[in-house]
């Protein structure tokens, strides 16, 4: 069996993932799993942590290690592009996602409950290679990783807004309406519309009014060929409050990419220019307000999992 290297996050989903970690911890040690932790205090952490394992990993012990982060998507993030940046070996990633988006986790088949997702990990006899999306931004000539969206304007200042305005009693009593009260905000904060050059292939397009951009992984396991088009694009236009409330409804019920003002396609590669300061996220993780001029392609990544272990029953248990 593989030894764990575990990189949790406690204070993932508003703290509540301490408990879930915790309920990790003691499975392990009852089952006797070969393992070390690391507990997350503050963003960067995670990207710190495996750095330094990695560089302290001899050599003959690189096919003994899985990583396996405890947390949501940005400790997952901060975890990848970690190992990516050290440049030293790539360890396969094992992920138990404790926050509420699990948009990733669900694609690789991962279970919500944590002990049944450990169960999927622990059953895992090889690494399986899933397809992600590496970015190069020539402003500032980095190169990243997400695993799940990278989002610019409108939805990325919705994501920032609802990490700090909690609604506790709402969203306990309310969700649905907590969630409209951060839309409109969102909204009217989003109020200016920019511009988006858009090329796919050999082919350019051009939006003067974007007010929406969604880049989003559709991850699914790789056959090496990358002609899955894992890569999905959305750009939304500046609508009126009432366009964009049919849009918001149309999202819940219905394919929102058959209205005139939504633009959507799916590709292997991508280039994007966004020449304004706008909000961007990646991953749930703030970047704030920047210009994004984006080179994007699939890589293949490995993943410690056997989602198919478990019975369907116990993949849908929360």
């Amino acid at each position: 069996m593989k030894s764990f290297y575990v990189i949790a996050n406690p204070h993932a989903n508003l703290g509540k993932s301490q408990k879930d970690w915790k309920q990790i911890q003691n499975y392990l040690d009852e089952h006797d799993v070969d393992y070390q932790a690391t507990e997350t205090s503050v963003a960067g952490d995670a990207q710190t942590n495996i750095q330094a394992f990695l560089k302290n990993l001899d050599y003959v012990d690189y096919e003994k290690y899985v990583v396996l982060v405890i947390g949501g998507n940005g400790t997952l993030n901060e975890v990848l592009t970690g190992i990516k940046e050290a440049d030293i070996h790539d360890l396969p990633l094992a992920f138990i996602c404790t926050s509420k988006h699990h948009q990733f986790a669900d694609q690789l088949g991962i279970a919500p409950n944590p002990l049944v997702a450990l169960q999927q990990i622990l059953n895992a006899t090889e690494a399986v290679q899933y397809s992600l999306i590496q970015y190069y931004e020539s402003n500032h000539e980095e190169t990243g990783y997400f695993l799940d969206n990278y989002s610019i304007g409108m939805t990325a200042n919705l994501a920032n807004l609802q990490s700090r305005e909690r609604h506790h009693w709402l969203r306990t009593h309310c969700r649905w309406f907590a969630n409209v009260i951060d839309i409109c905000k969102a909204y009217y904060n989003s109020a200016d519309a920019f511009n988006a050059t858009l090329r796919i292939g050999h082919k350019y397009k051009f939006y003067k009014r974007a007010f929406i951009v969604n880049i989003q992984n559709r991850a699914q396991e790789s056959d090496f060929s990358n002609n899955d088009q894992s890569i999905e694009i959305t750009i939304v236009d500046r609508v009126n409050i009432f366009l964009f409330l049919i849009l918001v409804a149309t999202r819940k019920f219905s394919d929102p990419s058959k209205l005139p003002f939504v633009h959507h396609w799916r590709t292997n590669t991508l280039h994007i220019t966004v020449n304004s300061l706008e909000q961007t996220q990646v991953d749930c993780r703030e970047l704030g307000g920047k210009y994004n001029d984006l080179y994007l392609k699939l890589i293949n990544y490995p993943f410690w999992i056997n989602a198919d272990s478990v019975s369907l029953e116990e993949r849908r248990q929360k």
